[in-house]
């Protein structure tokens, strides 16, 4: 979840329970100051009642009680006892046939001695209806205020993170090996400028960095190939000299085979590097499924001498725009990690179909790791002959032309995968 939409978030859920407590509390509250005010009319009521009747010379007074309405009831009660009582009762209404609520007043009081039980009512529709559209404004209100306190927020802070929106956009397209520094939007808030400016330091220090360790290694690459052709030219008359004991033949293999296995390493770290400077720029058409099918000949004693089973597999027609070199590179390099991790007597397949270039193997029970299967001198394997550069390879020649290049492992077997003619996105 984006940052934004993370603090809205938290902004809506805290509205919402506002929304959620206030207006009940609100309506009970306007509830009981309403009913407040109803009884202590409903008093004052009673009170007027009574004083009215005392100032009523007549000697019948009692023959106007009538004349009050059908909200006040007189009761003669044989017995005074003081009694005072407040509640609401809800009555059917005969016109509408509809109920409603009352708030009562229960009395009892001495009228010129006599005991009486006075019973005064009001009703409350209009409260109720004066309480349902106080809290419905309120409500209305509060809703409005949220969503336009929400809404200036989202706008607001969409403006407010421009500039960082803008720097994350030019760092997820950087490149080390690029010449050119990122181009970082200026903006006037300070935080977002002090991490403009560690942002171009820090890019400026990597780039520096790796044009540094590339030409160390590209130097190295270079100065080692005149001694190590001198050195294993000088094992290979050492192996022909007369007479030479058995240990001393053995030390021997053991210098040309590690004298070999640094001649692999040197000549890769200098493709590596032919790769980087982009030294492979012809390109033309190539018919990558001939070009497939050959290379899978120029193995068939590799895959024989380990007995692999070749399962049968689709090899339809694609053509692809690449330099020739490196697609044969990018095909042997693919073969030779199969192969090269497989299983005695396990299986291979190799597919070419949509557009997708698929290798699978079998091989160890648990998948790779994909954050360092990719990265130099990273090993899958115990096999002291591998360099750990093939994949390296792989994903250098994908990146230079194009490709995406992707890692599965499913069913036991483990599949890389190469889907031409598409933008990588690794």
């Amino acid at each position: 979840m984006k940052l934004l939409n993370r603090s809205i978030q938290s902004y809506l859920f805290y509205a919402i329970g506002i929304i959620i407590i206030s207006v009940p509390l609100f309506y009970f509250v306007i509830q009981r100051i309403i009913s407040n005010d109803v009884d202590r009319a409903l008093r004052l009521q009673k009170a007027e009642i009574v004083n009215r009747i005392e100032r009523i010379s007549d000697r019948d007074p009692f023959a106007i009680l009538d004349a009050f309405g059908p909200d006040i009831i007189f009761n003669r009660l044989p017995v005074y006892r003081s009694y005072d009582s407040l509640y609401t009762l809800q009555k059917i209404n005969p016109v509408t046939q509809y109920p409603v609520s009352y708030r009562i007043l229960e009395s009892n009081i001495l009228i010129r001695g006599l005991p009486y039980k006075i019973v005064v009512q009001n009703s409350l529709v209009s409260s109720q209806d004066l309480i349902k559209s106080i809290v419905l404004i309120l409500a209305l209100l509060l809703v409005a205020i949220i969503t336009g306190m929400l809404w200036i927020n989202r706008r607001l802070s969409k403006k407010l993170w421009l500039p960082f929106n803008h720097t994350l956009a030019r760092l997820k397209q950087f490149r080390v090996d690029s010449p050119d520094p990122i181009p970082l939007q200026k903006t006037d808030i300070d935080e977002f400028a002090d991490l403009n400016n560690v942002i171009a330091t820090l890019s400026e220090n990597n780039r520096r960095l790796y044009l540094l360790q590339k030409e160390f290694t590209e130097n190295a690459s270079h100065e080692m190939q005149t001694p190590l052709a001198v050195l294993q030219g000088k094992l290979e008359l050492l192996m022909q000299t007369n007479p030479i004991t058995e240990q001393q033949a053995t030390l021997i293999e053991e210098l040309s085979d590690a004298a070999q296995r640094l001649g692999r390493l040197n000549k890769t770290l200098l493709l590596l590097t032919r790769i980087d400077n982009n030294q492979f720029a012809g390109k033309e058409d190539i018919s990558l499924d001939k070009l497939l099918k050959e290379i899978l000949l120029q193995y068939e004693e590799t895959i024989a001498a380990k007995q692999l089973q070749i399962m049968a597999a689709p090899i339809e027609p694609a053509r692809c725009r690449m330099n020739r070199t490196l697609a044969e590179m990018l095909i042997s390099n693919l073969l030779n990690n199969a192969i090269r991790h497989n299983l005695p007597s396990g299986k291979l397949w190799v597919t070419l179909e949509k557009g997708i270039l698929t290798v699978k193997n079998t091989g160890q029970s648990e998948p790779l790791d994909e954050s360092k299967i990719f990265t130099r001198f990273h090993k899958n394997s115990k096999d002291k002959s591998s360099i750990g550069l093939g994949l390296e390879i792989v994903k250098k020649i994908c990146t230079l032309d194009g490709f995406i290049l992707r890692y599965r492992f499913e069913y036991g077997l483990h599949s890389f995968s190469v889907h031409l003619g598409a933008t990588n996105d690794r």
